[in-house]
Formats: structure tokens, sequence, C-alpha cells
């Protein structure tokens, strides 16, 4: 399990993202929220993790705790695991961040170099070039 992905997924459910998101990325959240909620309705512990997140997302151990809910019930219920990455991935490109921020994504297997940045002002190195010179 990737914990950057759960941290994302807890992050997003808490915050409710899906309000920033066209038509189709919408639908999408809404069936990982209502997967989630279905997957945390006999699970007491995790279901009240979730609606405190909700309250105050912006309270780190709220999210923590909806991290180790989510991690918890993932580890507990292969099915939920899949579902629960499969929607994600659906959802996460469609992610936007407003005022000038930026939303950074990559997937798949990555060979080599990948940069992700918003404005970069003078150039990038990954290492020593092929001559010796750093």
């Amino acid at each position: 399990m990737d914990q950057q992905m759960v941290t994302a997924i807890a992050v997003a459910l808490a915050t409710k993202a899906s309000e920033g998101l066209a038509e189709g990325g919408r639908a999408a959240f809404e069936s990982l929220a209502r997967l989630v909620r279905r997957a945390f309705q006999s699970r007491a512990a995790a279901s009240a993790a979730l609606t405190d997140a909700e309250v105050d997302p912006a309270d780190g151990a709220r999210i923590t705790a909806l991290q180790r809910a989510l991690s918890h019930v993932m580890s507990e219920d292969p099915a939920f695991d899949t579902d629960l990455q499969d929607l994600w991935r659906e959802i996460s490109p469609h992610l936007t961040v407003s005022d000038g921020g930026i939303v950074n994504n990559i997937s798949g297997r990555v060979e080599g170099n990948a940069v992700q940045a918003r404005d970069i002002h003078g150039g990038i190195s990954f290492g020593t070039s092929r001559r010796g010179e750093s």
C-alpha cells in the first residue's frame, strides 16, 4: 500500500475535493467517497475518523487518524484496497488547485529522471554530466 496515496485520499476526502472537479471527475470522486463510507459503515472508529477529518481538515492529527483508518481497512479487505486504488487512479488526474497552485501527476512506470515543478528559473541537473562535469 502506497502511504502517499493514502495520505492524498485522506486529504481529498476530508476537504471534499470534489468541489474542484469537472463533472466526470466529480462523479468518480463521489464514487470514491461512497466506497469509503460503505467500507467504514460497520467500523465505528474508522467512520468517526472520517467524520472528524471532514469537520476540521486542517487538523493534522485528524488527517493522520483517517490515514490510519484507511490503511487498516485496506489491509483487512483486499477488495476494498483494489477498488480504492483503482478509483483513486481515475480521479487523481482531475484534481485541481486554485489560487495559482499546481498539481503534478506521474503514473505508470517511470524509467530515468522525472521533474515535477511549477516555475523553474535556471537549469535542472541530475547529477554529473557524461564528461564528468558537475
